[in-house]
């Protein structure tokens, strides 16, 4: 019935602890690293993290309109049409649309949070691209359609779309949170 922890935690932790492990890494003392326009730092560094935060490029949201539709009480298909408010050059970008959860409760009977209760919001339950688009100008309207199988014990009150448009290499250039009709 899906993939288990032996360690308790999530399947991310385990893969970003695997991943950390295989580069012999000494996470506490990585220094901040400046790659491809990308700044990495480490989050106890306090006056490191804030000037990161503060001088982190702006991009404007784009400005989508969604129409919600359930076929079948196990999908949702969500039509979006607006614009990206970014220019999209030859190289292109991706129109992504995450469907997250909030108010998410997990008993931990093991691992380094036994015996805990965590609560999580904003969970990515689905990931879709909408389109990839290219040469486009930042006023241009872009559309699509994307479907959603959605899980038992789906509640629309407590769910949400993130969208936003990313490159090539996962640079964000923009995003857009869109809540849910009460109807859904």
């Amino acid at each position: 019935m899906g993939w288990k922890d032996p360690y308790g935690g999530s399947q991310w932790t385990v893969r970003q602890k695997a991943y950390v492990e295989s580069l012999k890494l000494d996470t506490m003392f990585t220094p901040q690293i400046v790659v491809q326009g990308r700044t990495q730092c480490v989050g106890n560094e306090e006056e490191a993290l804030l000037s990161s935060i503060v001088n982190a490029p702006r991009f404007p949201a784009p400005t989508f309109q969604a129409t919600f539709q359930r076929p079948t009480p196990d999908c949702l298909q969500v039509s979006l049409s607006g614009a990206l408010r970014t220019k999209a050059d030859n190289d292109g970008v991706n129109v992504m649309v995450a469907l997250y959860d909030s108010g998410l409760v997990t008993d931990c009977p093991r691992g380094e949070n036994k015996g805990r209760v965590l609560s999580n919001d904003y969970v990515v339950r689905k990931l879709e691209k909408l389109c990839t688009v290219k040469d486009i100008s930042a006023k241009k309207t872009v559309s699509g359609t994307v479907n959603f199988a959605l899980w038992e014990g789906f509640n629309g009150s407590k769910c949400g779309l993130a969208v936003f448009v990313e490159d090539s290499s996962h640079q964000i250039f923009g995003s857009q949170s869109i809540q849910f009709p009460v109807t859904i």
